[in-house]
């Protein structure tokens, strides 16, 4: 094979995986917003904010949907924050795979405060889990860390993902 052929081969597997780790992003970023049907947070005022921890393409998609949905009335907004605690104000934590190491602490920084802890990775569940199954997108649901954080949790959120303690 050529240097040409290959070079455009390279290049079509590189878009081609760019495609599908975006649509995997649109796909979080759904169900995330999707989430807000299932639980039931105290009362949260005109502005629904959701933090990501840190950088991460999923901001852009959130920002997308803020652009044309709304939380129970209220107008979303989607910030970037740096550290858990800069997330207190805050009704959702998303927690990127890059910043599964801090995981932990963010669930101890936010201890007690109606706040939803969603992580991407394979680790403790401290509200909800993203994760893979077979290239299929799903979900965790921890029932005792969602009701930690004084939210009320639907029960057709633990029948449409997986339920762990």
């Amino acid at each position: 094979m050529n240097l040409k052929k290959r070079t455009m081969l390279c290049l079509f597997g590189f878009f081609l995986i760019s495609a599908v780790f975006g649509q995997n992003e649109k796909f979080k970023a759904l169900f995330i917003y999707n989430f807000t049907n299932y639980i039931e947070w105290p009362s949260s005022g005109p502005t629904f904010t959701i933090a990501v921890l840190g950088d991460s393409p999923i901001t852009d998609e959130l920002e997308s949907i803020s652009k044309i949905k709304k939380i129970a009335n209220a107008t979303i907004v989607v910030k970037r924050v740096n550290s858990a605690s800069e997330a207190a104000q805050s009704q959702i934590l998303f927690i990127p795979p890059s910043k599964k190491k801090i995981a932990a602490e963010a669930e101890q920084a936010l201890a007690g405060k109606s706040i939803l802890i969603i992580t991407d990775s394979n680790s403790a569940v401290y509200g909800i889990n993203f994760l893979e199954i077979g290239q299929k997108q799903s979900f965790q649901v921890s029932k005792s860390a969602v009701a930690s954080h004084n939210l009320k949790l639907n029960s057709t959120l633990l029948s449409l993902g997986i339920q762990v303690n």
